[in-house]
């Protein structure tokens, strides 16, 4: 008879399960390598946006399951980066430091960090200019919904929720406490992590895991002081200051204008008020999470 499929068990959402997942990728013993991660991570599309794959390239097709991976591992990694705008909390882990992190952005920038330091394949030079690691993490997704709530009725939210774990030991749904924009919480911590840690592998590259390990502490709570990531706002802050974060949204507005589908949403919005767009958006992100 035909043994009834079992589901594999998948690990919680949480940090140290993505990194469990990254070493498993990049161990040399395992079969691994430094840039397997950043690979297997855009071919399962850490992309959904026109401007994220202008920068980072599409997918590549499916890939298969990593024999370094457990089923439960891939399943959770699959959910983690499977992007439907509709359901933003799939995609969100919890951290050692308390947050609650999209994957999506800060994968992207950890990709685009480690292509502009060097390793991989160069990054496009964008016409009209915009960084490539702010578009990818903040400035796509920031400039797309203060666009959107705009040209709706005047009660569409460009930012937020937040939302709440079932479980803190074993997390395993996050539930949003309303409708979500295309800035919901998690989404704006990803991005400003993903921007910070992008940064730092521009000047370098490092082991993924590696670098989050360091960055988010582990989960036993054994370390001593606060781990980097609990400082995310002040250094987020550091990398947009001086007008920084809205000159890049202006920037990748304009360049969502000659991409299709976003050029639609762009047709009848002149540069003034897309300055007047990019504006709005840096100074309320700031003052929610900065």
């Amino acid at each position: 008879g035909v043994s009834p499929a079992v589901s594999p068990t998948v690990p919680p959402r949480h940090m140290d399960s993505v990194l469990d997942i990254l070493d498993a990728l990049e161990s040399p013993a395992r079969g691994g390598s430094p840039g397997a991660a950043a690979a297997l991570v855009r071919r399962l599309g850490v992309c959904s946006t026109p401007g994220c794959r202008a920068v980072l390239g599409g997918p590549l097709g499916t890939p298969e399951r990593p024999p370094a991976l457990t089923p439960g591992q891939w399943q959770l990694l699959t959910e983690l980066l499977h992007h439907d705008p509709a359901t933003p909390e799939l995609g969100a882990v919890l951290a050692p430091d308390g947050s609650t992190v999209a994957l999506g952005p800060l994968l992207a920038g950890i990709e685009a960090g480690l292509r502009s330091g060097g390793f991989g394949r160069p990054l496009p030079t964008l016409d009209p200019p915009a960084d490539p690691l702010w578009a990818v993490t903040i400035t796509e997704a920031l400039g797309t919904s203060f666009l959107l709530a705009q040209g709706s009725d005047h009660n569409a939210t460009a930012l937020g929720p937040g939302g709440c774990w079932d479980d803190v030991e074993n997390p395993q749904n996050y539930t949003l406490r309303g409708p979500p924009s295309p800035v919901p919480d998690p989404v704006a911590i990803g991005a400003m992590d993903g921007a910070v840690l992008g940064a730092r592998l521009a000047r370098g590259p490092l082991p993924v895991a590696e670098l989050l390990r360091g960055y988010y502490g582990t989960g036993n709570g054994s370390e001593v002081g606060r781990p980097p990531s609990s400082y995310r706002r002040r250094n987020f802050g550091a990398l947009a200051g001086q007008g920084r974060l809205e000159k890049e949204v202006a920037a990748v507005l304009e360049l969502l204008r000659t991409l299709s589908p976003t050029s639609e949403l762009l047709r009848d919005v002149g540069t003034q008020e897309v300055a007047a767009v990019a504006h709005r958006a840096a100074r309320e992100f700031s003052e929610r999470y900065v």
